[in-house]
């Protein structure tokens, strides 16, 4: 085995070793961790008051200090005006009530004060009559406050293709 093989081994069994202890905490999306169901649900609950487009329900589910980062350059949102003034453009992007969101996949952990849940699927909805989907990953860290758990940051990205008159770089 050369040293490079012998490196390559070494840095697998660590990073082997690192994933297995937070898998303890890590629960696919069929897991029972109350904790984890209660980041869930305020995953649910999120999704439900953006497809209301009820902007204080939105925000009953961030921290004072929270931040949202989402695909593109400069989007980065910090602090609840920012927040406020991110979703009221969202909501400008599809039909009230006319949006579901279906998670295939989501996994998390928590700790006693602080967790994280990362969900990968797709977005459906209507705008203007016209139906639109897209796929969708979030990815959320939240913190416990007064018991009730809010999200601290959150970051979304979809699909998108190449910017216009981009080439391939082949």
């Amino acid at each position: 085995m050369s040293r490079r093989e012998a490196m390559m081994a070494w840095i697998s069994g660590i990073t082997a070793a690192v994933a297995i202890a937070p898998t303890a905490d890590a629960q696919a999306s069929e897991g029972t961790n109350p904790d984890l169901d209660q980041i869930r649900a305020l995953l649910k609950a999120h999704d439900e008051a953006f497809t209301n487009q009820d902007l204080n329900g939105v925000m009953a589910c961030f921290t004072e200090k929270a931040s949202i980062m989402g695909t593109g350059p400069g989007e980065i949102w910090s602090g609840s005006d920012e927040i406020k003034v991110a979703y009221e453009h969202f909501f400008e992007g599809f039909d009230k009530g006319e949006q579901k969101f279906e998670y295939q996949f989501r996994i998390g952990g928590v700790t006693p004060e602080m967790g994280w849940l990362m969900a990968s699927g797709n977005v459906t909805g209507k705008k203007d009559g016209k139906d639109f989907a897209y796929p969708l990953n979030i990815s959320l860290t939240v913190a416990k406050k007064e018991g009730k758990w809010l999200i601290a940051a959150m970051h979304f990205s979809t699909l998108t293709g190449p910017a216009s008159g981009a080439k391939d770089s082949e």
